[in-house]
């Protein structure tokens, strides 16, 4: 049995070689044949390729020829159009349909001998590209539709007019292309360089539409435009083959047609099965012959191992029955005690995941999401089954290594584009038993709550510092300042002939009163009355400001500027209180410019808002700093406390107005203080 079993799969190995030769030498034959057909459809595309390049060039020899006859005609007229055209006529040969026609150089068209109405979007592109062109020379123009040649008319050294023919694309792709074959079923074809197709003699609908556009209509006849884009890139050799919808191979050649900036693409293909015909017929015999051989061993062969099989498999059906019996019987066994195992899990984890009232997510090895619960659906408003941990988590990084420290905590802000909230995020690696990290595991709650609950208590207790610390400075600055102001009082009772000295006396009464009233609102910092808001002038408090300033050493290399605008509308406001952040902001910026600057301060008014402005030219502001600098006690001095800019946001706050500063590293600071217009 075995002996034959070895004879019927050697006469079968050497049927299947044969066949296999068969088939090689079949296809290397057809193969052959294709490129020699292709290489004649290459010559026939250069023919006519060339055939159209010496048409194109007689025209514009011809063209020339008459744009130089009309520099010499007086044509001041359409009645002057006659004399010359019947000049044209001794040399003026028909080819083609073509229409001759001459355009004034302001645009005017003075001849056409076709429809003058489709000739108008055409005639300011003549016109432009005639201006600049030598006399005696061409140019072509290409539409979707139309070739046009145009040649300047020169009188006297100036461009007068410009002479043109007109041809239909498709009239010279009739007279060229149309009439010729290849083989029984081959064509040739246009297009130009930017994709768009001139000529079709199969597709004629398609004749306009650019490749690079193709809908679902331009492949009818093309799975794709690939080879074609190649043409037209200059990537591809003179021929090739594509595969069109029906699954027939075609072959294709092509050749180029340039000239100044037309560039023209004529393809001839021919299907591949046309081609290789005699090939196929000569061959088919052959073929049947060796198919009928392999087909009868094969049953033959069959019919032998049919024969054999069949005895073994029914005493291997047997044996093999008992024993998936008895394995049946243990699989149904071990698959309910699992599936009750897994059900009692499943309600655990539930029951777990439920209870912890937050988001959970497991996250792959490669750092995609594979599994989330309901929770962290919600806060999210989507599913997040298939996102990377970036697109969840931002930068938190979920770390390589766990054994010090198996979790991770951190707070982040504005998870899942929700602007202002917070979230605590504690991740856990999930480990193998050999220890290997297949994944983490992540933790997400809403904290917003408990954030705000936490900077509140800072704030209180910031604030309760400040009072106690406000108080001791008012006892300790207090007492003395009351014995200064006694004193001056009595020195300007007792002085009464020299102004100058009761002129400083004032002033120091003046300043011991508004170091006084300071120290107030020092001491009630946590309480900041409101104040006594009257009708004030923002320009006026400005200038008493800048006056006060001038005494101070450091204001002396300090280049003070203003621009107040004149005019400008009261506001409600404590002149005390204002003068005191105006000063504020001044001292500061002088302490930003140890080295000398110049302080500009401007005010305007815009939508009913008094603005001022105090733009310096110091040190600048870090960004990371931008957001403290209006906290109590938060100061870049070495020997700042860290409330003036504090205690002047509340006064202009509790003013109605806003104080906003913007700054930049190196380049300087501006503080702007925005109140209302006083409406009573």
């Amino acid at each position: 049995m075995k002996s034959h079993i070895l004879i019927i799969a050697i006469l079968i190995a050497v049927i299947s070689g044969l066949i296999t030769l068969n088939i090689f030498f079949q296809q290397s034959l057809q193969m052959d044949m294709a490129e020699q057909f292709n290489r004649q459809q290459l010559l026939h595309s250069r023919l006519i390729t060339e055939n159209i390049k010496s048409f194109i060039q007689e025209e514009r020899e011809e063209l020339v020829l008459i744009a130089h006859l009309m520099s010499e005609s007086d044509i001041r007229s359409n009645t002057d159009l006659p004399k010359v055209t019947k000049k044209l006529a001794s040399f003026h040969k028909e080819s083609l349909d073509k229409k001759f026609g001459l355009v004034g150089e302001r645009g005017k068209l003075f001849f056409y001998q076709g429809d003058r109405q489709i000739m108008k979007p055409s005639m300011k592109d003549m016109i432009a590209a005639a201006q600049g062109m030598e006399p005696n020379t061409t140019r072509l123009l290409e539409t979707t539709s139309f070739l046009s040649i145009v040649s300047p008319v020169y009188k006297q050294g100036a461009l007068a007019y410009v002479a043109f023919f007109r041809f239909k694309i498709e009239d010279i792709a009739n007279d060229f292309v149309s009439g010729v074959k290849a083989g029984a079923r081959g064509y040739a074809w246009m297009m130009d360089k930017k994709g768009n197709l001139l000529y079709h003699p199969t597709q004629p609908a398609m004749v306009g539409r650019n490749l690079y556009r193709a809908d679902a209509a331009c492949f009818h006849c093309h799975l794709s435009f690939d080879l074609e884009k190649k043409i037209i890139e200059g990537k591809a050799d003179n021929f090739g083959r594509y595969i069109a919808p029906s699954g027939e191979d075609k072959v294709l050649a092509f050749s180029t047609i340039s000239l100044d900036n037309l560039s023209w693409i004529v393809a001839m293909s021919s299907p591949y099965s046309a081609v290789t015909r005699t090939t196929k017929h000569s061959m088919t015999l052959y073929s049947y012959l060796i198919i009928s051989i392999f087909l009868a061993t094969s049953l033959v062969s069959t019919v032998l191992i049919v024969l054999n099989k069949k005895r073994i498999v029914s005493e291997s059906v047997a044996r093999r029955k008992e024993e998936l019996e008895q394995y049946a019987i243990q699989l149904e066994n071990w698959v309910q005690d699992s599936t009750s195992e897994l059900i009692s899990e499943k309600e655990k984890l539930n029951t777990i995941v439920s209870a912890i009232g937050g988001g959970i997510v497991l996250i792959s090895k490669e750092g995609k999401i594979q599994w989330a619960n309901n929770m962290i659906r919600d806060m999210a408003g989507k599913d997040v089954i298939g996102l990377s941990r970036e697109d969840l988590c931002g930068e938190f990084d979920l770390g390589d290594s766990y054994d010090e420290n198996p979790t991770r905590t951190v707070i982040l802000p504005n998870l899942f584009g929700q602007s202002g909230k917070y979230f605590q995020v504690t991740s856990a690696a999930v480990k193998s038993d050999s220890g290997e990290t297949h994944g983490h595991i992540l933790l997400i709650q809403d904290v917003t709550e408990m954030k705000a609950m936490e900077e509140q208590i800072i704030h209180s207790e910031k604030l309760a510092s400040i009072g106690r610390l406000a108080a001791g400075i008012a006892h300790e600055i207090g007492n003395p300042l009351t014995s200064i102001f006694s004193y001056v009082q009595i020195l300007k009772e007792m002085e009464d002939s020299d102004e100058f000295k009761r002129d400083s006396l004032d002033t120091i009464s003046f300043h011991i009163n508004r170091i006084s009233g300071i120290l107030k609102q020092l001491s009630g910092f946590t309480k900041m009355p409101g104040g006594e808001l009257k009708p004030c002038s923002v320009n006026e408090i400005i200038d008493t400001s800048l006056d006060l300033i001038q005494y101070d050493k450091k204001a002396k290399t300090i280049t003070m500027m203003k621009e107040l605008e004149d005019g400008l509308p009261e506001i409600a406001a404590d002149a005390n209180q204002l003068s005191q952040v105006f000063v504020n902001l001044i001292l500061n910026a002088i302490d930003a410019m140890p080295d000398g600057g110049t302080l500009k301060v401007t005010s305007y008014v815009r939508d009913s808002v008094v603005a001022i402005q105090f733009r310096d030219t110091g040190t600048g502001i870090r960004k990371e700093d931008l957001g403290k600098i209006f906290d109590p006690f938060y100061t870049t001095k070495e020997k700042g406390t860290g409330l003036g800019l504090a205690v002047s946001y509340n006064i202009i706050k509790k003013m109605n107005g806003l104080l906003t500063v913007d700054s930049e590293l190196g380049k300087g600071t501006i503080f702007t203080i925005m109140l209302p217009v006083n409406r009573s």
